[in-house]
């Protein structure tokens, strides 16, 4: 699967769409979407991290699925971080930067654009140590933006606010923006 082909929410740092597969932050039991070693895989192909140049998913067992989910909270935890104007906690930026150092991969021209190649003996392992490097990027300032968190009822998704003023308020105008305007008119009309 070609990674170059995204557009709306898609269009934010893979590391930052990977902080989405935890759902529902707030609620007592939050959603996981990981919830087995396959929906790993299937979510690192979706994200042009599959293995090979047909992007199929690569192989990923429970002692993978169990640090992704670490690693996951590492960069969740250091956007939240980032986006309060604080420094990172120091093990988040360790454990991040540890993987971002495994990172064997590179991107390769393909015949259907550009695709990613992991050479190393586990893909999977690969996919996230990329996932780490695009934190380190987006979290060290180096894509433009501001990371921030959504002001949506009941959402606490992180973002980069990419807009011209940085203004944006949401992680997705068609979710929690969307949400946010229709509780606003609802108010008007009401009152």
């Amino acid at each position: 699967m070609a990674d170059s082909a995204r557009t709306g929410a898609e269009s934010q740092p893979l590391c930052l769409r990977f902080t989405k597969t935890a759902a529902d932050r707030l609620a007592p039991a939050p959603r996981e979407r990981l919830r087995r070693p396959a929906d790993l895989a299937e979510w690192l192909a979706t994200a042009g991290l599959g293995a090979g140049e047909s992007g199929e998913p690569p192989s990923v067992d429970e002692e993978l699925l169990r640090e992704a989910r670490e690693l996951r909270e590492a960069i969740y935890r250091a956007a939240r971080s980032v986006a309060s104007g604080e420094r990172p906690a120091g093990a988040d930026r360790e454990h991040i930067n540890a993987w971002a150092a495994r990172n064997d991969a590179y991107r390769v021209l393909g015949d259907t654009g550009v695709h990613w190649r992991f050479p190393g003996a586990s893909p999977a392992r690969s996919a996230l140590a990329v996932l780490a490097a695009d934190a380190v990027e987006t979290l060290g300032g180096v894509r433009t933006g501001t990371v921030k968190v959504c002001a949506g009822s009941g959402c606490v998704a992180v973002f980069l606010d990419t807009s011209r003023g940085r203004s944006r308020r949401w992680c997705s105008m068609g979710t929690c923006g969307n949400r946010a305007k229709k509780d606003a008119m609802r108010v008007r009309q009401e009152g």
